[in-house]
């Protein structure tokens, strides 16, 4: 297959298509697409194709692309791959340029199957100006492969903002009742840390002699430790505040708790924790391994997985719970990057992919409850295994997934993350092994009390189990959870170079910190 590929010159071709086809679909969608609110209302000037059909279609082709993409990726090879580099703004030194490599490959992939999956098990959650939250869907769709395959920063910062404004509009526009607050506060902790990278990507460039804002000639530009320290502190608020690490973490759960279900899954996906590894740490070592800034966010990391997991255990609504179990393994992400080391760096990005995979399995199962009931309080359930026992078994799955359940996908990157952490930090690995006890803990108290517990048939009774469709979403959710459980090579293989070139350009780099040689007292 990989040879057929290169002879088509697939990897020429596939990464600007997976970021122009959802721009295109987006206008399709929009222009063509039929509101379902009037179909319901049966008006007659209803016209056009469904737009959930025509935006599931959309990112099924984006799918495709990323199979082909995954199929083109050559693991014994160094460096960027399918890279296409173009004149952009010459004055500017800025290109269209864009690549992947094992760090970078995964997320694209998973958000290519991800979102598309979002969408079908959510298929009944929006239902008014459905060809608008479609296209935004798809913009969406656009901005997060851009974050994810851009190498040039002004690319990267105009993917950044494509992916922030859609995902606000979308919580804003289409979420709960009384969501202005949440989708306020979502935007403004955002931006803010938005113009504070776009002020170090600007000093960066101008540092380097404004003559490129491509990724590896930036990290070819010798900064002072001071420097890096400001610039890396800018780019850390940015990435921090996405992804939602404690103490910038409060936005999350009011903002996914009142968004559409799609909303809530493009949420939890942990853009900011690639972005630390692909931009942060490669362009200012000497700030990264500085022992106070390591010190602070390997503490930070620590006291998210374990204030995570305690607030997930006593929450009453399951998608708090669920967000808050997500800022808990943002913390071994972050715990297992900062760490250095080539175990725990693969751990991180295995852990990336497998939130990515679990929160979003979770916030689904979470959508089609809240679309059976009206609401997602635990005190409502109780019992309902006995009458939708579909939904108890994959419910039961996906949940054992996020509290790391030996045979699942959420245990091999958090035992590489204290595997790795451990051969550098003990302390700081011990720590966060208590974080899997407390998550076992919230982990079944959600089980017993959605599933398990006192039955009210009279208000329950009639609940419906898993439809088809929702069954066959939710099944390629479990197989992911399975197969990356029991077999994690292709995607460990695939990270392993890359993590390795990472750690050695942090510590050898340009701007790597220089030892101090000891001072000797013989004269």
């Amino acid at each position: 297959m990989h040879s057929i590929l290169l002879s088509i010159g697939a990897d020429r071709w596939v990464l600007p298509a997976m970021l122009l086809w959802p721009v295109i679909a987006a206008l399709l969608v929009r222009l063509l697409g039929r509101d379902q609110s009037a179909e319901t209302a049966g008006a007659s000037s209803a016209s056009g194709f469904d737009a959930r059909v025509l935006t599931v279609a959309a990112m099924a082709v984006e799918a495709v692309l990323a199979i082909v993409l995954w199929g083109t990726y050559d693991t014994s090879q160094q460096g960027w791959q399918a890279r296409v580099d173009m004149p952009w703004l010459s004055d500017l030194g800025a290109t269209f340029s864009v690549g992947v490599d094992g760090l970078s490959l995964p997320m694209v992939v998973l958000t290519a199957f991800v979102l598309p999956l979002a969408w079908l098990g959510s298929w009944n959650n929006v239902r008014v100006r459905t060809p608008a939250f479609g296209a935004l869907a798809l913009l969406l769709t656009s901005g997060l492969v851009g974050v994810f395959v851009s190498l040039d920063l002004l690319l990267f910062y105009l993917a950044w903002e494509l992916m922030l404004i859609p995902t606000y509009l979308l919580v804003g526009v289409w979420g709960a009742a009384g969501t202005a607050r949440a989708s306020l506060r979502y935007v403004l902790f955002t931006i803010v840390g938005s113009l504070l990278m776009l002020v170090a990507i600007i000093a960066l460039w101008n540092t380097g002699g404004g003559s490129s804002l491509h990724l590896d000639a930036l990290r070819d530009v010798v900064l002072s430790p001071r420097a890096q320290l400001f610039m890396f502190l800018a780019f850390f608020s940015a990435f921090a505040v996405k992804s939602a690490l404690v103490p910038f973490h409060t936005w999350l759960p009011d903002a996914q708790g009142a968004a559409p279900t799609f909303a809530a899954v493009t949420l939890g996906l942990k853009v900011g924790a690639y972005g630390i590894l692909r931009f942060a740490l490669p362009l200012f070592p000497a700030a990264v391994t500085n022992d106070t800034v390591r010190t602070t966010v390997l503490v930070l990391s620590v006291v998210a997985i374990v204030y995570g997991a305690l607030l997930a255990m006593v929450q009453r609504d399951l998608k708090r719970l669920i967000s808050y179990s997500s800022i808990s393994h943002l913390g071994f992400i972050m715990l297992g990057t900062f760490a250095l080391t080539q175990q725990s760096v693969q751990g991180a990005v295995m852990s990336i992919v497998n939130s990515g995979i679990s929160t979003s399995a979770l916030f689904l199962l979470a959508g089609m409850l809240e679309d059976r009931t009206g609401t997602t309080n635990l005190d409502s359930f109780g019992g309902i295994a006995r009458v939708v026992p579909w939904f108890a078994v994959m419910f039961t799955l996906v949940m054992l997934s996020t509290v790391a359940l030996p045979g699942t996908n959420g245990f091999v990157g958090e035992f590489l993350v204290l595997l790795g952490t451990y051969a550098e930090l003990p302390v700081f690995a011990v720590i966060a092994t208590s974080g899997v006890i407390f998550a076992a803990a919230y982990g079944m108290r959600a089980l017993q009390l959605v599933l398990f517990g006192s039955f009210d048939r009279e208000r329950l009774g009639r609940l419906t189990d898993l439809s088809v469709r929702e069954t066959l979403v939710l099944s390629v959710f479990a197989v992911a959870i399975l197969y990356l459980g029991f077999v994690p090579q292709p995607m460990l293989q695939r990270s392993e170079r890359a993590s390795r070139d990472l750690i050695e350009a942090v510590r050898f780099g340009p701007n790597a910190p220089v030892p101090t040689p000891p001072v000797s007292l013989n004269r």
